[in-house]
Parts: C-alpha cells; structure tokens; sequence
C-alpha cells in the first residue's frame, strides 16, 4: 500500500511576472527563492486597510475624550473608547498581516532524495513542505486565465509551470510572457531529469479563489 502524496500548501500562485529565480541549477540540485518584495503588492491592502482602521480608531477615541472634557457624559467616552478600541484591533490584525506577507521568503530546493517547499517570515514560524523525490512523475506548461490588474480588472493568459506528483498538480511558477518563465522551467527539468510536457489548453478551470491567488 502506497501512501498519497501531500496536497501543496505552499509557494501556490499565478502571476503575470515570475515569481522564483534561480541560485542553483543543476543536474540532481535546485535552489529557487522568490525575488525580493515579490509579496509586496499583496501586502499592500492590507498595510493600507490597517492603516486606515488604525486612523479611524484614533478619531473615535479623540471625539470620546473630547465629549468627556465637556462634561457630555462619561458613558459618551466610554462607547467611543470601545469603538476605537473595536477598530484598533482589527487594524493591528491587519498591519500585522500585511508585514507578514510583505516579508514573506518562499525558497524550493531539490537534491537526491527530496523536493523541498520552504516558507519563512519575519511573523510566525517557517513552513515548509517536504516529498520524496521518487514521487514526482512529470512536468509540464499549461495556459491558465487569470484575472490581473488594480480597480480595472481583466482577464489574461499566462503560461504555468506544473509538476505532476501523483494525482496531484503542483503550480511552480507562471508568467505571460513565455521567455521570462524559461530559466525556471530549464532549471526543473535540468535538476530532475525529466522533459517537459506542453498542454495547449485547460479543460477543467480554476476557481475564482484560486485566479487570483
């Protein structure tokens, strides 16, 4: 009896600019980490949401002191102190949040023996996820759509890097312009010793969720 592989936790994204570059490539070694402030534009509304509530916060408790210093009542101040305090919290989960994404390293590592998926931050501890190598049975590139962009949103297609382990699909890498993906492609498929499959269309979509991830 075999046991299945995990289901991939970490290093998941579709991106129209690559993610990883490479530090080592070759036969039997990998060692891709993602670009410094990849995360940053994930971060961002968050950092901005937290700092917002945060602002809020400090007005409500200023109009509770405020209210209390002419003689409104106790209890004014005492219900804008709760407010503020309600907005306090969650803007701190949220700055809190944000810097742990905008800090967030994610590192793949390849040997003899095991593929590595490796998540560290300056908030909480490092994640990391480990299969044996054996257990990895292919590559491939596919085309996703993806939905891009700020308070104009679209549709565009980028081209996936994909490693079949088992029945499952890990998502390494993507990129719209097939060129700037090709490093990291070579580098996996130098480092395993495989080929790498090319799928011209997905049949079976993704999820909202996932697009935008």
């Amino acid at each position: 009896m075999t046991t299945s592989p995990l289901r991939q936790r970490l290093g998941r994204r579709l991106s129209a600019v690559p993610y990883y570059q490479v530090l080592v490539a070759e036969p039997d070694r990998l060692h891709l980490r993602s670009y410094p402030q990849a995360n940053r534009s994930a971060a961002l509304p968050l950092l901005v949401g937290g700092g917002i509530l945060m602002l809020v916060a400090m007005i409500v408790l200023i109009a509770g002191v405020l209210a209390a210093l002419q003689e409104l009542g106790f209890a004014t101040a005492g219900i804008s102190a709760a407010i503020a305090g309600l907005f306090g919290g969650l803007g701190i989960k949220r700055l809190v949040g944000g810097y742990a994404i905008a800090t967030t390293t994610n590192e793949i590592t390849l040997d003899s023996e095991a593929f590595i998926m490796r998540q560290t931050s300056r908030v909480g501890r490092p994640r990391e996820q480990r299969i044996v190598r054996t257990a990895i049975s292919g590559l491939r590139l596919r085309p996703y759509r993806i939905v891009t962009g700020g308070l104009i949103r679209r549709l565009q297609t980028v081209l996936t890097l994909e490693m079949l382990v088992g029945e499952e699909i890990w998502i390494i890498d993507s990129a719209a312009v097939p060129a700037a993906l090709q490093p990291v492609v070579n580098a996996l498929a130098l480092a395993l010793g495989m080929s790498v499959e090319r799928v011209s269309d997905r049949s079976d979509g993704l999820s909202k969720r996932e697009e935008k991830r």
